[in-house]
């Protein structure tokens, strides 16, 4: 508790949100380096503090992320070859829709989540973006994960 006295944290609330919504805040207190409690404290009093990085963006990719990169292109091609010379061969649309799952799938996976919800957010500006998120969420969650 950065400088505040023990007895001033008494007062507890809980609040309700989607699971989504809270792996969301989640990793927003996490990459600014706070609890959930202070990161929705801190907003809801409309304190803003800059955001403490951990880690600075690296400018390039790690082997672990080529490999996935290369997987996502190799399930890309598969998903269209396996479109092709059938009765449902992908029309440009089709094709867009394909690789737009695959591309929502491989970024839930890598811990990415966040940016895909971010884009699904500015590209839709509707309810879609949330029914998106959830499918993809369910697509990818942990097998252990209920």
């Amino acid at each position: 508790m950065t400088g505040r006295r023990v007895e001033e944290r008494v007062v507890m609330h809980s609040i309700s949100c989607s699971r989504l919504e809270r792996e969301r805040i989640r990793a927003l207190a996490e990459r600014e380096g706070v609890s959930m409690s202070q990161l929705l404290v801190d907003r809801a009093l409309g304190r803003n503090p800059p955001a403490r990085v951990k880690n600075p963006p690296r400018l390039v990719l790690s082997e672990d992320e080529q490999r996935a990169l290369l997987e996502t292109v190799r399930a890309v091609g598969e998903a269209v070859r396996a479109l092709e010379g059938t009765a449902e061969a992908p029309g440009f649309a089709e094709a867009l829709r394909v690789l737009f799952e695959v591309r929502l799938d491989a970024m839930t996976r890598s811990g990415h989540h966040g940016t895909m919800t971010r884009w699904l957010d500015q590209v839709l500006r509707d309810s879609r973006a949330a029914r998106i998120e959830e499918e993809v969420y369910r697509r990818n969650r942990p097998k252990d994960a209920t």
